[in-house]
C-alpha cells in the first residue's frame, strides 16, 4: 500500500479517536442533555459546547481523508463511488462545524442548514460503507472471510434503521449515539485496514 494512503489512514485513525474522546467527555461534562432524546448536537449550547463542532469538523477531515485513500484503493467501479459518497460526507460534516443546531425553541436558517448537512451526512454515510468496505478489505488482503468486512459495514446500515425507529418512538437520542459509535468503530476499522493491510 502506497505510504501516502498510510498517511490518509493514520488522519482518518486520529480523529476518529478525537471524536471518541469529545463524545465521551461532552456525555460527562454535560449530563443535563437528554440522552433518550435530544441529540448529540445539542451540546453545542453547554458549556464545553465548542468541542462539538471541532468534533464534527474532525469527522469531515477524517472522512475525506478517509475518501482519498479509498478512491485510491479502488480498483472497481463500486469502490470508487463509495468513495465518492464518502467525500461528500466529509464536506457535510466540515461544513456542519460552522452550523450549529438550534436551542430548543429556535428555528433559524443556520440551524435548517445544520439539519439538511446533518441529513446528507447521515443518509451517506451507510451507503458508502457498504460500497467502500470489501474493497478496502479486498485491497488490504482481508476478503478471506468474506463475511467480517460487509458485517462492519452492515452493522453501520442497521444503526441507521435503529436512528429512524427511534425518531418515530421517542428515543431518537439513544439511537443516535449508537449509531455515532458504530460510526467512529468503521471509521477506525477501515483506517487500520489501510494503515497496516495484511499482505
Amino acid at each position: 500500500m502506497p505510504g501516502a494512503n498510510r498517511w490518509l489512514a493514520l488522519v482518518a485513525l486520529v480523529t476518529a479517536g478525537f471524536d471518541l474522546v469529545v463524545f465521551v467527555l461532552l456525555h460527562l461534562m454535560q449530563p443535563e442533555v437528554d440522552l433518550l432524546r435530544e441529540p448529540t448536537s445539542a451540546y453545542v449550547h453547554g458549556e464545553f459546547g465548542l468541542l462539538s463542532p471541532l468534533a464534527a469538523a474532525a469527522v469531515g477531515i477524517g472522512g475525506l481523508a478517509l475518501a482519498v485513500a479509498a478512491s485510491r484503493a479502488a480498483t472497481a467501479m463500486p469502490g470508487r463511488i463509495g468513495a465518492g459518497l464518502l467525500a461528500v460526507f466529509g464536506l457535510a460534516k466540515l461544513a456542519q462545524a460552522f452550523f450549529p443546531i438550534d436551542a430548543a425553541g429556535e428555528s433559524t436558517p443556520t440551524g435548517a442548514t445544520h439539519n439538511l448537512l446533518g441529513n446528507i451526512a447521515f443518509f451517506l454515510l451507510p451507503v458508502a460503507a457498504v460500497l467502500v468496505t470489501r474493497t478496502v478489505a479486498r485491497a488490504t488482503g482481508r476478503d478471506h472471510p468474506a463475511w467480517w468486512p460487509a458485517t462492519a459495514a452492515w452493522l453501520l446500515v442497521a444503526t441507521t434503521a435503529l436512528v429512524l425507529a427511534g425518531d418515530g418512538l421517542g428515543f431518537f437520542g439513544l439511537a443516535q449515539r449508537i449509531y455515532l459509535i458504530s460510526a467512529m468503530a468503521w471509521t477506525a476499522l477501515v483506517a487500520s485496514w489501510l494503515w497496516r493491510p495484511r499482505v
